[in-house]
Order: structure tokens, then C-alpha cells, then sequence
């Protein structure tokens, strides 16, 4: 568990909070959200235009989510 802990946990938004850069949080939360859409409305124009089922809507927010994670704990956590 440490390796999945250390790459898509929550420890990227504890740094981010505990820096106190509000803004920061605010933004990464906003682009989060942003990402989201994109990634769903990209999907369902790949997949030929039609509205995708809620279960493919899971998939692509579950996917989008672990690599936002990833961004944030490699920028935050484990950066250099």
C-alpha cells in the first residue's frame, strides 16, 4: 500500500493545505473540475457523439481523478 499511498493519496493536498496558499488550493480545485468536464465531453466525443452511460461517466472520472492525484502528489510530495 505504500507505493499506491505515495503516489495517489491525499498527502499532495495536505501539503497544499498546510502551506496556507489558499488560492493555490482554490485553483488546483478549479482546474480539477475543469479537467473533469473536458475529460467527459472528449470521451463522449471519441466514442461517437452519443451520451455515454453513467458507468463510463464512473470510469472516466475514476481514471481522470488517480492521474490528477498522481500530478498533485508528484508536484507537491515527491518533487524534487
Amino acid at each position: 500500500m505504500g507505493l499506491v499511498q505515495k503516489w495517489f493519496g491525499f498527502n499532495g493536498w495536505k501539503a497544499l493545505s498546510t502551506s496556507g496558499r489558499v488560492g493555490a488550493t482554490i485553483l488546483y480545485r478549479i482546474l480539477f473540475a475543469v479537467g473533469l468536464a473536458v475529460a467527459i465531453i472528449a470521451y463522449s466525443y471519441i466514442s461517437g457523439g452519443e451520451d455515454p452511460s453513467i458507468i463510463w461517466i464512473v470510469v472516466v472520472g475514476l481514471v481522470w481523478f488517480l492521474f490528477f492525484q498522481f500530478i498533485v502528489n508528484l508536484i507537491f510530495v515527491n518533487s524534487s
